[in-house]
């Protein structure tokens, strides 16, 4: 469906919502395209050198927003389309991908083992991979779907869009940091 289309159909503020400001529309792998404003809030914030703790508040404020666009407006573009999750609504990559940086946040401190971490900027570089392999194990899990992300999308409209993106973010989360502790210990020379 064309962005003037479904605009109509729906109304400006629930197309621009649903859609991360027409990122839907991009092709190909329009989830994709809607899993980037979360990365580009992390690295534009790692840049400000900003705290790790607003790095997590600022997700979290995002990941709420995406989930509550895409309940409150999910029905209306599904009703127009006549498709259940279309794939023109990627509100809910922005809100699984934004959840998995949140989680992804304490289990880097974590890891780090420096409790006065969270008021300390976050190395660039660190950023950048964080915010990279967030990237990449959230495209991996939403598409896999491990359980029981594919089984919760049967959930009614705009909650069973959303659901499988929030149930995939833990696992993301996971697999990143893991994959940066084994590439850690990789470059690190054995004493």
């Amino acid at each position: 469906m064309r962005p003037r289309d479904l605009r109509a159909g729906i109304g400006a503020w629930p197309w621009f919502a649903l859609t991360a400001g027409g990122l839907g529309h991009l092709w190909p792998a329009s989830g994709t395209w809607g899993s980037l404003p979360p990365v580009m809030l992390f690295m534009g914030m790692a840049w400000m050198q900003a705290s790790i703790a607003l790095h997590g508040v600022a997700q979290a404020a995002l990941a709420v927003a995406a989930s509550v666009a895409c309940v409150r407006h999910g029905h209306a573009v599904e009703r127009v389309t006549g498709r259940k999750d279309p794939g023109v609504v990627v509100i809910d990559e922005v809100a699984g991908m934004s959840l998995t940086l949140v989680i992804a946040l304490p289990l880097l401190v974590m890891m780090d083992g420096q409790a006065g971490r969270w008021a300390q900027a976050m190395p660039t570089s660190l950023a950048l991979t964080l915010a990279c392999g967030c990237f990449l194990w959230f495209r991996v899990m939403d598409v896999i779907k491990p359980p029981p992300a594919r089984r919760l999308q049967s959930l009614p409209a705009g909650v069973g869009v959303l659901i499988d993106d929030l149930v995939v973010a833990p696992y993301a989360a996971a697999a990143c940091i893991a994959s940066i502790e084994i590439w850690m210990r990789w470059l690190t020379p054995a004493s």
